[in-house]
């Protein structure tokens, strides 16, 4: 298990952040720049990662930008 497997499994199991939420990121930099990933987290709610997503695609020292998120249960998706 790697250690993003183990923080996902300590935010689900222990803290009560269930809500998995598969998004689209495009790196701006590092190792995968130019590139589109398709990844999970867990969050608390939709309305979590939203907030969670906004706030990493404006950070200008994060080194990729949230493209879209989508929603399980309702199947929205959220462009950003």
């Amino acid at each position: 298990m790697n250690e993003v497997q183990m923080l996902e499994t300590l935010k689900s199991d222990y803290l009560g952040m269930g809500f998995k939420v598969d998004m689209t990121k495009y790196h701006v930099s590092g190792i995968a720049e130019g590139l589109e990933t398709n990844e999970s987290m867990n969050f608390v709610d939709w309305e979590d990662a939203c907030d969670w997503a906004a706030r990493a695609t404006k950070n200008p020292s994060c080194p990729y930008v949230v493209v879209e998120l989508r929603n399980p249960v309702t199947g929205k998706k959220e462009e950003f």
